[in-house]
């Protein structure tokens, strides 16, 4: 009987052991012949009970690990990654990487990026590895700065940041770099000045049409050894930084801005206790502070398990709420729509609507929650790859009121200025270069080191990315003209004197504190986008002889998205689609429209240029940019 109650028991025993949950047994099922790789790290923190957390982190690491994948590294870029290191870190770098990348690129056969399921090629030494290295991390911390088991597992215990390549050894390796901030957690420095540290002592530049030198993510060893890449290659750097550390961090990301033509951001965030900071890749910057205001629609952070497969970003926690104000919306199927999962979008110059939420559909309203605050949305459904809308485009302003863009039968006429909103919180160089440019001055003057300075005259009330040309009201004649500079940096694209017919006066230029070193690419070509400048910079001519100044010609740093005489546009407003109000060529650096009143606008231009963007019209004519920043 004895015997028979032993056996029962042991059969039991062993029974439990074998008896996986449903998501485990379904991921061992998806290993493949991988399979015996994940049970070797089941078995091996099965055996002792001291283990037993160790084995829940086991079985959460490889339950969720179906629908993780990496890329390959891509063969023939070894040599081009080596040549990297030797380069120091400073403005030059970015344009080095692009001609050593670039001549690797013409050389070598560039196939389809390759990804590979994790489940189905790591080893179980690697895993059991990054299991043991993550708790010693852990467990370095004091208790109350850890963190939960459930935050441990999430933003700790995985074994990579995104879809990069995966290399043996980097959480060892990265642990034995950063050593050395364990000591500053222990003499109580705050976090942000650890992550500023780091991020500083790394130096990474982000790098845009990175696809067009490497077309896939860099692994960690590779943004080691360039320091220059996407925003997602040095986020995700920092973030295995961190996690090797056994500090809380992960890539938060907005999908898409509510004031771009077509990019989202992405950044890190980290959390030691009561402490949290998020900030770029660069660091310096609290990132809650200066998105305070910005046209934000949704923010995602990134975790390891799956919250719900049938979210828009199942593998993400909505954080919006930490860094905008928002608000639950119920939006009426005007439109009449077929009830199917609405999806929330904003515009995007390439795409038009890009999906940045999923919602529900309740027989009577399209529901998202905790919605950003200061942007330009449009709800529509999904058929096919086609997008659908339920009804007319609307704006959430910044007291929370929504304001639907239906045109109406009365028509308004417009003056059109730009095709891009000027500024936002985010980015206020724009308004920057305009408002720094006021107090400058034009001077003339008989001696080369202007100490007869004659103030010609001094730029006020300044509002305009244009060329501009004031008049000259003294008469007198001058060896030496300048453009003189305030103490703030100041910027112009454009610099002429002019003579009494309007002919640009010749001479041999000077300058002095310009930041800009090819004078073909300055103030003094013709490229919109090429300029001079900096602080209490000098820049003008050194005149044959004494000559007249009748008139001056500046253009102040700009994007270029004013309107430029000769280029060809076209106007659309939103009715069900985009509808055309007519193309035109400008004659002048305002154009004029009849358009429907209370309509969303989208002003193309064909000649040049990306960056466009929607808009409305105000009571007074005027272009009125919505989740941009104005004069």
């Amino acid at each position: 009987m004895m015997k028979f109650l032993y056996q029962l028991i042991l059969i039991v025993f062993v029974a439990s052991c074998k008896n996986h949950s449903d998501s485990l047994t379904a991921a061992l099922s998806e290993a493949g012949e991988n399979r015996n790789e994940m049970e070797k790290v089941l078995d091996f923190f099965k055996k002792k009970p001291s283990d037993s957390l160790k084995y829940e982190a086991a079985v959460f690491l490889i339950e969720n690990m179906p629908n993780r994948k990496s890329y390959k590294s891509l063969a023939g870029f070894e040599g081009a990654f080596e040549s990297m290191r030797k380069y120091p870190i400073n403005d030059a770098r970015k344009e080095i990487f692009r001609k050593i990348f670039d001549s690797v690129s013409q050389k070598v056969t560039l196939k389809n990026a390759e990804l590979i399921a994790d489940i189905q090629f790591l080893t179980s030494d690697y895993l059991i590895n990054n299991i043991e290295l993550s708790f010693e991390s852990w467990s370095k911390l004091p208790k109350n700065k850890r963190g939960s088991f459930e935050e441990f597992c999430e933003y700790v215990l995985p074994y990579k940041s995104g879809s990069e390549p995966i290399e043996k050894n980097t959480r060892k390796k990265l642990i034995e770099k950063y050593s050395w901030v364990y000591e500053k957690l222990e003499n109580n420095t705050p976090l942000k000045k650890i992550v500023d540290s780091i991020t500083s002592e790394f130096g990474h530049s982000s790098i845009t049409n990175m696809e067009n030198y490497y077309p896939q993510p860099l692994s960690i060893s590779q943004v080691e050894d360039t320091k220059v890449g996407t925003c997602d290659d040095g986020v995700n750097y920092i973030v295995n930084v961190f996690r090797s550390l056994g500090i809380i961090c992960a890539k938060e990301m907005i999908p898409h801005w509510g004031n771009h033509h077509s990019l989202g951001h992405s950044w890190i965030y980290v959390k030691y206790g009561p402490e949290e900071y998020s900030t770029d890749v660069q660091g310096g910057i609290d990132l809650k502070k200066q998105y305070i205001g910005e046209s934000i629609p949704k923010v995602f952070r990134e975790r390891y398990s799956r919250l719900d497969q049938y979210a828009f970003s199942p593998f993400s926690q909505d954080v919006t709420t930490r860094y905008t104000p928002t608000v639950n919306i119920n939006i009426s199927n005007v439109f009449e729509a077929q009830n199917s999962k609405p999806v929330l979008c904003v515009f995007d110059a390439d795409n038009i609507w890009k999906a940045v939420s999923s919602g529900r559909y309740n027989s009577q309203y399209y529901t998202f929650d905790a919605v950003g605050v200061n942007v330009l949305y449009m709800i529509g459904t999904q058929n096919n790859g086609a997008f659908i809308p339920v009804g007319y485009p609307f704006y959430i302003d910044k007291k929370k009121q929504i304001h639907f863009f239906k045109p109406s039968k009365s028509i308004v006429n417009s003056e059109l200025l730009r095709k891009y909103g000027l500024s936002s919180p985010k980015s206020t160089r724009n308004i920057d270069w305009v408002k720094n440019l006021n107090n400058c001055v034009f001077q003339g003057a008989s001696n080369i080191d202007f100490s007869d300075a004659v103030t010609l005259h001094t730029i006020s009330n300044f509002k305009s990315t244009q060329i501009n040309e004031v008049k000259i009201a003294n008469r007198r004649k001058f060896k030496y003209v300048r453009f003189f500079s305030n103490d703030k940096e100041s910027y112009l694209a454009y610099l002429s004197f002019c003579n009494s017919r309007g002919e640009h006066l010749k001479g041999t230029v000077i300058e002095k504190n310009n930041s800009v070193t090819k004078w073909s690419e300055g103030a003094f070509d013709e490229n919109p986008l090429s300029f001079s400048g900096g602080k209490k910079v000098s820049l003008g001519f050194k005149f044959s002889k004494p000559t007249e100044i009748n008139s001056i010609k500046f253009q102040v740093r700009n994007d270029n998205n004013h309107i430029n005489i000769g280029n060809k546009y076209e106007l659309f407003y939103w009715d069900k689609k985009w509808i055309s109000l007519g193309k035109k060529t400008a004659k002048d650096t305002v154009m004029h429209y009849s358009v429907p009143q209370n309509s969303l606008l989208w002003l193309r231009n064909y000649t040049e240029g990306k960056e466009e963007h929607v808009f409305t019209i105000d009571s007074h004519k005027n272009q009125k940019w919505l989740g941009f920043d104005d004069f």
